[in-house]
Order: C-alpha cells, then structure tokens, then sequence
C-alpha cells in the first residue's frame, strides 16, 4: 500500500511542482499567475482517505479475483472513444484512483451515486484562483475529461457506483485534468480549451 500511495503522491506532487514551475515561467504571459488550492486540499484528506479505502480495496480484490478477468479485460480492449494514456501500471492505478475517489467525496465533488460531478471538480481544482482564463480552461477541461470518461466507462448516471468503477474513473478524471491544466499553464494547445 505504502508503493501505491507514493505513487499517488507523486501524481500530485507533480502537479503542484509543474504548477510552481509555470506559474514562474508564465509570469510575463500572464497565465497560471495564483496557485489554486487544490495540493492543499489532498494533503488535508489523504491520510482519512488512506485508512478508509483498505477495506473497500480488499473487498474490491476479492470481488475481482472470482470474476472472470477475461472479461474485463474484454471489455477495457473495446473502449475505443476517450483514452487517456499513463505510464502506472493496472494496479497502482486502480489505488490511486480509490484515494482521488475519496479525495473528491471529502470535498463534495461526487454526487450521490459516487460520479464525479462538474461543478465539484471545478471548484476542487479552481479554489484560490482567480484568473478567469484559468477558470474556463478548468471548466472546459473537467467537462471534457468527464465526458470522455463516462462515455469510457459507459457511466449511468443514476445508478451507483461501484468501488471499482469509481475508482478506475477517479484516476482518468484526475490524470486527463491534470494534462490539461498543465498544458493551459504551458501554452502548448494540443487540446481545446475555447
């Protein structure tokens, strides 16, 4: 478990660093100017939402190992419409989206059945910030990132969430407004934000 919370920490550590880094080098496009208070927020929770998941990731282990993986497997190999690449294997992946899951329930941005929500994300990831390009970007970007992944995951929205679900959606929600926001803050426009 330790690994895997590195891991996590590492993600977002990383975000905070590659915010801190363009912040300063953005100084003179006026971009990325105020940091927001998101790493603030994770470090708050981190350690209730490490102690939380452990049942939920046994259970969840146990739950997958008498399913039939192949078809699991089956069915990740035909998502063909949002892929969101990153280098964390399987594992690591599914442990760090449990902890991000919590992180966003701690700070009301699931709603009731346990899917990230739009407005939670936003003001999550936008909380001490007060340019407005910084804000669109955000807003643009959780929207995306939010409808690639429930279109990914074939998410219903009025239906719960199981823990493996929301976790595997946690992770591609975080990862995919992590690129964004970091490449609004570059200025390296591979995705739209207009």
């Amino acid at each position: 478990m330790v690994s895997s919370v590195q891991i996590f920490m590492s993600f977002c550590v990383s975000l905070v660093l590659s915010s801190e880094s363009l912040v300063q080098a953005q100084m003179t496009k006026k971009r990325c100017m105020s940091q927001p208070n998101v790493s603030k927020k994770v470090d708050k929770v981190i350690h209730e939402c490490q102690d939380e998941i452990k049942m939920s990731l046994i259970e969840d282990a146990i739950r997958v190992f008498k399913e039939d993986w192949h078809d699991r497997k089956k069915r990740a190999s035909d998502e063909e419409d949002f892929q969101h690449p990153t280098v964390v294997s399987h594992e690591d992946k599914w442990i760090a989206g449990c902890l991000m899951q919590c992180v966003y329930r701690k700070n009301n941005a699931v709603d009731k059945n346990g899917w990230p929500t739009l407005d939670g994300l936003v003001n999550l990831y936008t909380d001490g910030v007060s340019e407005q390009g910084y804000f669109m970007a955000t807003l643009r970007g959780v929207d995306r990132c939010l409808k690639g992944t429930s279109m990914k995951y074939k998410v219903k929205r009025n239906d719960v969430a199981d823990n493996f679900e929301q976790c595997n959606v946690a992770f591609d929600v975080f990862d995919c407004i992590s690129d964004m926001i970091t490449e609004y803050c570059s200025d390296q426009p591979s995705h739209e934000f207009h």
